[in-house]
């Protein structure tokens, strides 16, 4: 049985909050508040990464990285960072780039936590694509 034909069975006219539990439903500021702040993390550490990966970084795996985007995984205290490689590197192997960007982790969560102003610093998860000529 289909969810409308279940509410309709139970009410005239079903309504956007019919089936959602109040506590969730009456709670979207503070959804929507929290979600702000999150974005506003991942833009912060997408910045600070876009400097830094490229620029700061002497191991010639890393250099020709670019960041293409930071997004929560799943919330604020874990973030995806999502890189981008040119073709030309995939000869070198995913997974010895993967190795590095593992051994350079706390380095760069360092610098993260110096660009941002949180309690927590968030935990850094890296995933690569690789595209012709880079991003």
């Amino acid at each position: 049985m289909k969810k409308q034909d279940l509410l309709r069975r139970y009410c005239a006219q079903p309504q956007e909050d019919d089936g959602i539990d109040p506590s969730r439903y009456f709670k979207k500021h503070e959804t929507i508040r929290e979600n702000r702040k999150t974005q506003q993390l991942c833009s912060q550490v997408y910045r600070t990464l876009s400097l830094l990966i490229p620029g700061a970084c002497e191991d010639p795996y890393l250099r020709d990285l670019t960041v293409l985007s930071v997004a929560p995984a799943p919330d604020a205290s874990r973030l995806m960072v999502t890189l981008c490689a040119p073709v030309a590197m995939e000869a070198k192997r995913l997974d010895q780039i993967l190795m590095r960007l593992e051994r350079s982790k706390s380095r760069l969560r360092q610098e993260v936590v110096a660009s941002i102003h949180r309690r927590r610093a968030p935990d850094l998860v890296f995933r690569v694509q690789f595209m012709p000529g880079g991003a």
